[in-house]
């Protein structure tokens, strides 16, 4: 009876990571998400809560009460939203540079 064994298989085992990128990289997606799920403020009481989990309120939109996320918040959640896209990008680029950057040249 004959067995593969997966752990032989020389070209699976190729790919090797460029330790520093992939930390920094991993880093900086991190950063990402503390910048997307931490809470935003806006100049007025209201609560805001962050950018992925949005806190809403009851407030009067002209003669009607709607339970929403109030438009100062909303503004506030989507100007941290640019930065917390391109700092995500960013990381996710640095983490392929890395894949790349290791692999052997045969």
């Amino acid at each position: 009876m004959v067995v593969a064994d997966p752990f032989n298989d020389d070209k699976f085992w190729r790919v090797k990571v460029n330790g520093f990128s992939a930390v920094t990289g991993a880093l900086v997606i991190a950063l990402a998400l503390v910048l997307l799920l931490t809470p935003v403020s806006s100049q007025f009481a209201d609560p805001c809560g962050s950018v992925l989990v949005p806190t809403k309120v009851h407030y009067s939109d002209g003669a009607e009460l709607v339970f929403a996320n109030t438009p100062p918040c909303h503004d506030a959640r989507m100007a941290r939203l640019l930065y917390g896209v391109v700092v995500g990008v960013v990381g996710l680029i640095v983490v392929g540079f890395s894949l790349v950057m290791g692999r052997r040249r045969d």
